[in-house]
């Protein structure tokens, strides 16, 4: 579904095969040094992505060297907390796939430090967007990781966090390129993900395929 070169033919970005999941799970070791060990996806997981979701797994490789991965399964919008591995059925995401689901949930996006700055992972929202629209998805859901907020969570909430990076009194070296791809702001998650660097936290976001979308006017219509 997604195979085409990008930055001047120096890097291609394609949907990922089985060949490709030993390289991912080497990324995803090198991306969350922090990151607790159950909340690491192996070479197993991304194998069962595949299975499950194959067009929602992406990678851009180098000279036939994977640097970057993203994984995604298809679900209705969330209509309640979770913790990161609820969401993701303990990274396996089999229980929690609905194939014919409205919204694609973003649950890994790694690029090797390396190579970060490139814009590589805007690169892969937008190589997801292709796939949202080309299978009838509404958008893209994220938790993003709040990297920053763990140095600052003694001294503020993370609603306070998140209304700081609102007003770009400073950034976060995840939310923020999240933000300038586009993302949108839904909620702060508490106890999300079990890593100290974010402070546990992570900030719940979506990117509509429909540019006039309103999850506001989605969720009174709920009511």
């Amino acid at each position: 579904m997604i195979s085409k070169s990008i930055f001047e033919n120096q890097f291609v970005i394609r949907n990922a095969t089985l060949n490709d999941v030993i390289q991912m799970e080497y990324v995803q070791s090198q991306c969350y040094p922090t990151l607790h060990e159950s909340e690491i996806l192996n070479r197993n997981h991304f194998a069962n992505h595949l299975k499950i979701f194959p067009e929602g797994q992406l990678v851009i490789e180098e000279d036939g060297r994977i640097i970057a991965s993203a994984s995604t399964f298809r679900c209705n919008f969330p209509e309640h907390d979770s913790t990161f591995l609820e969401e993701t059925d303990n990274l396996w995401l089999t229980n929690v796939q609905i194939s014919d689901g409205d919204w694609m949930y973003g649950i890994d996006m790694g690029v090797l430090p390396e190579y970060r700055g490139l814009g590589l992972s805007k690169e892969l929202y937008k190589a997801r967007h292709e796939v949202c629209k080309k299978l009838g998805i509404k958008g893209q859901i994220i938790a993003g990781m709040t990297i920053g907020y763990g140095k600052v969570k003694d001294k503020m909430t993370i609603e306070e966090y998140c209304y700081g990076l609102e007003m770009n009194k400073y950034t976060d070296p995840t939310i923020t390129p999240q933000r300038k791809s586009g993302f949108r702001w839904i909620k702060p998650l508490y106890n999300y993900i079990n890593d100290p660097e974010s402070g546990f936290a992570s900030i719940l976001m979506y990117l509509p395929v429909d540019e006039d979308y309103s999850l506001k006017k989605q969720l009174q219509n709920k009511k």
